[in-house]
């Protein structure tokens, strides 16, 4: 395994367990990280292969989690 793989299951496993606390279940969790989300023009999985695309990801959970719509 190299260092980009393994920082990206690090970052993998942080955003879904953010997830999961925002939608209150590991199940929800997983669906959502795996569907189109248009506020980030792609899956939120899709956008874990960098620092900058999970930064992302973690600023729709909180508009979420906050009572946003995205």
């Amino acid at each position: 395994m190299t260092i980009n793989e393994s920082q990206r299951l690090e970052r993998s496993a942080l955003i879904e367990d953010a997830a999961e606390k925002v939608f209150g279940s590991l199940d929800m969790a997983k669906t959502w990280m795996m569907q189109y989300n248009p506020a980030l023009g792609g899956t939120p999985m899709s956008m874990l292969n960098t620092d900058d695309g999970a930064d992302e990801v973690r600023k729709v959970l909180a508009s979420i989690s906050y009572g946003g719509v995205v």
